[in-house]
């Protein structure tokens, strides 16, 4: 306990000296999750906190956060006003706490779309992030070599892993193993340092073993997904070549599975007959239940987080639960807020982010942690290094930036883990979860390293460019 009590100490000092490794130490906080493993530690309000320490931090440094404008700062205002006026209507009673719970969110994404603001900025906080989930795992792997099947994490109903306090959930434990795949994936197709690559490859090796040991349906196809994602969009050529490059990962892990345990297959052969499993029929009646709510308040909603007042089973779906609580208007500026941020991320695919030559992400990761002040200083010396001129026609002198393929390949990790997260909320309830607004914060943060003259030109949704 002492050392969970340092780390937050630390970590609340280094972030009034440092916005970023501040964030890194409030990022990696929430998943450690120290109150679950010592209880007495809530007394010190740790999220509190940090949450404090980093609003100082960027009240201190405020000079050095980005100052770039996204319209996402405006939908998530509208989406945060619908929730309070739902609540003053209908719930007045919660709307100090629930108010202050949509704050905290909306706290990380502010957070990550101010802060982060180069690519290795974001291999450092995820790397960060996969040493904690290890150790996490490593904990729990310890426990069950020593007690056996009586460890406590051990779901004693279904023999499946699981964590402790929050993630005292198989599926939510295995959530947690996989969320910074996408980025070891980029580690591993662009560093040519050996040592972070055998580093990378031997922390998702142990988040597999542990996530199969969770045996969660919805997080083995989320992990396929991930999978799948990253080599398609990573891979030249349009939309006919990628998709073939996905269906042959596809067909790869279908085979993989034939190799996984006897209650593996089990479990994700019951996907296909979804009408005879009593845990799908049961969402599906939470989702009737949900539009039945939107019936009765569809301006409104019932209010933020009162789903359990009128209907006793969890929503098992984000996007049923805004829609349940917040109305139409609310369901319709969060999915916006998606739109948008899918948008900023995809212009990575436009016709005019041709990459020039590729940078070692071995001589990046060194020289941010030889200098953590140069951060700020890469993103100004790579968009110089990535601009050319072009003579017209007329004679006249045109200024074309390109993307990096180590900027591309870090937007596509973002891109994946954010688009997995979604996949993954549309059977939970995570709706507004920090993370979700943590990871819209990073397709924000996107806009501040990619080259302006880009980021301009955002590419729509459906655009025909994203399919280069």
């Amino acid at each position: 306990m002492i050392i969970a009590i340092g780390y937050y100490v630390i970590s609340f000092l280094v972030s009034l000296i440092s916005p970023f490794w501040g964030l890194v130490g409030f990022v990696c906080s929430l998943l450690l999750r120290f109150q679950d493993h010592f209880p007495q530690i809530t007394a010190m309000k740790p999220f509190t906190l940090l949450l404090l320490g980093m609003i100082l931090s960027c009240m201190i440094n405020y000079k050095s956060l980005s100052k770039a404008n996204w319209l996402q700062d405006k939908l998530l205002l509208f989406l945060f006003a619908i929730s309070i006026i739902g609540l003053l209507l209908l719930a007045p009673g919660t709307l100090i706490n629930e108010a202050y719970l949509f704050l905290c969110s909306l706290s990380l994404y502010y957070f990550a779309s101010r802060i982060l603001k180069t690519p290795q900025q974001f291999v450092i906080l995820f790397l960060c992030m996969a040493a904690s989930i290890c150790y996490i795992g490593y904990i729990a792997i310890e426990d069950i070599a020593i007690n056996g099947d009586k460890s406590i994490y051990i779901d004693q109903r279904s023999g499946r892993w699981q964590g402790l306090g929050y993630y005292k959930n198989s599926n939510e434990f295995g959530q947690l193993m996989i969320t910074t795949i996408p980025f070891l994936i980029a580690i591993l197709l662009v560093s040519k340092n050996i040592l972070l690559k055998l580093f990378t490859f031997s922390m998702m090796a142990l988040m597999v073993f542990i996530m199969i040991k969770c045996a969660s349906r919805t997080v083995i196809i989320t992990l396929a997904l991930m999978i799948i994602g990253s080599f398609m969009l990573r891979g030249k050529g349009r939309l006919f070549k990628k998709m073939a490059i996905g269906g042959g990962i596809a067909g790869l892990m279908l085979v993989s599975l034939s190799f996984m345990p006897g209650h593996i297959q089990e479990r994700m052969g019951t996907v296909l007959d979804a009408n005879e499993d009593a845990s799908f029929q049961g969402r599906t009646r939470s989702w009737g239940y949900g539009l039945d709510m939107l019936s009765w308040y569809p301006l409104t909603g019932v209010g933020k987080n009162q789903w359990q007042e009128y209907h006793g089973l969890a929503p098992h779906n984000s996007y049923i639960q805004i829609m349940a609580e917040l109305g139409i208007f609310g369901i319709w500026i969060f999915l916006w807020l998606l739109m948008r941020s899918y948008s900023q991320t995809l212009i990575i695919f436009s016709n005019q982010s041709n990459s020039p030559p590729e940078e070692s992400l071995n001589e990046v990761f060194s020289d941010t942690l030889n200098n953590t002040a140069a951060n700020q200083d890469y993103h100004d010396s790579n968009l110089a290094l990535a601009e050319k001129e072009i003579e017209n026609s007329d004679g006249d002198c045109e200024k074309q930036q390109f993307i990096d393929n180590y900027s591309k390949t870090i937007t596509i990790a973002i891109l994946v883990t954010f688009s997995a997260w979604l996949f993954y909320i549309f059977l939970g309830n995570q709706g507004y979860s920090v993370w979700t607004y943590f990871y819209i914060g990073l397709c924000a943060a996107v806009k501040n390293y990619l080259p302006e003259s880009i980021t301009e030109k955002e590419v729509p949704l459906f655009s025909n460019e994203n399919q280069v």
